[in-house]
């Protein structure tokens, strides 16, 4: 191992292949950050007329448009400071007691498995879903209400902090800050929306006029705006890249004894819901099959399981079956 490379491991940053990929990102996001900057001016430009002085003095602030992308690769040198917003957008809420109950008997387990201190989430929240759920994000952890009373939570954890023990979380972090997200909409209010559309989609094929053409131009600017051309030209490099993430996650997981535990996890909850992908190798398809998963922790867990040393002493000899067979 370099030098640079134990630096960026104790630092939890990217490898250089990974920054090559993040910065061509940036990179393909040029066009959108040129949108911003426009519409940037265009805003300042209108509200200094209001005030009565001259739109020309926009110039010197259109430099905010860059906030996104400087927020973005703040994320790669600190994660911190996206938690409160992405509980929040979630919808998550504090742990209960009878929740970091089971949060710490599941850490307790897999530090007794751990060679070294485990790399814990600075923030950790919850999300009232049944399904069993966790992600990781910067620093911060969250985990489902199913989770934390399912039978499987030490090794979905152990997963999770096998991304927070490396530079996942940040990369994450920084790649959804790419990204300028609205405030999330209730699901009352998406059902109205969807209403809406489906009422006046035949009296919207008789109001095509220029009004509607330029309404409908401003929403695509403001839309392009938002980010994520970058993502969506490099989706398939991206979704390889997370595909291998997944099952380096896995691998952690297995050497917190969690092997068995995650492969049954996923065979109960997970299995069912795949589906075929054609061509996944050119999608942005985050997480491979989860068979190919399964097989790859069993096969683990048998290696573990023939490589444990015989707890008897040099020359003694037990009948009884041949692990090493």
């Amino acid at each position: 191992m370099t030098q640079m490379d134990e630096l960026l491991r104790k630092w939890r940053l990217p490898s250089i292949p990974t920054l090559a990929l993040y910065a061509a990102t940036l990179v393909a996001e040029v066009p959108v950050i040129f949108t911003r900057m426009l519409l940037t001016f265009a805003a300042l430009a209108v509200f200094l007329l209001i005030e009565g002085k001259s739109p020309l003095g926009a110039e010197s602030l259109v430099e905010l448009a860059l906030i996104p992308t400087g927020w973005s690769i703040f994320a790669l040198v600190t994660p911190r400071g996206g938690g409160w917003w992405w509980l929040n957008n979630m919808g998550g809420r504090d742990p209960s007691e009878r929740e970091q109950a089971a949060y710490q008997d599941a850490l307790q387990l897999l530090q007794a498995n751990a060679d070294v201190p485990l790399r814990l989430p600075s923030l950790w929240f919850v999300v009232d879903e049944p399904q069993p759920d966790a992600a990781v994000c910067g620093d911060t952890l969250m985990l489902s209400r199913g989770l934390l009373e399912n039978e499987y939570l030490s090794a979905v954890l152990a997963h999770e902090l096998g991304h927070l023990a490396t530079s996942d979380g940040k990369l994450t972090a920084a790649i959804n800050r790419l990204i300028i997200n609205p405030l999330p909409k209730t699901r009352e209010k998406k059902q109205r929306e969807g209403n809406l559309i489906v009422l006046g989609g035949s009296r919207l094929l008789l109001t095509v006029t220029l009004f509607g053409a330029t309404l409908w131009l401003a929403r695509f600017v403001v839309r392009f705006a938002r980010g994520g051309l970058g993502l969506r030209f490099l989706a398939p490099t991206w979704g390889s890249y997370w595909r291998e993430r997944e099952y380096i996650a896995d691998q952690y997981a297995a050497s917190l004894g969690q092997a068995d535990g995650l492969a049954d996890f996923l065979e109960v909850h997970a299995l069912m819901h795949d589906h075929p992908v054609p061509f996944i190798w050119l999608t942005e398809h985050t997480h491979p099959p989860t068979e190919l998963r399964i097989d790859k922790l069993r096969k683990t867990s048998h290696v573990q399981v023939h490589q444990v040393p015989p707890p008897y002493p040099s020359g003694q000899h037990v009948h009884g079956p041949d692990l090493a067979a």
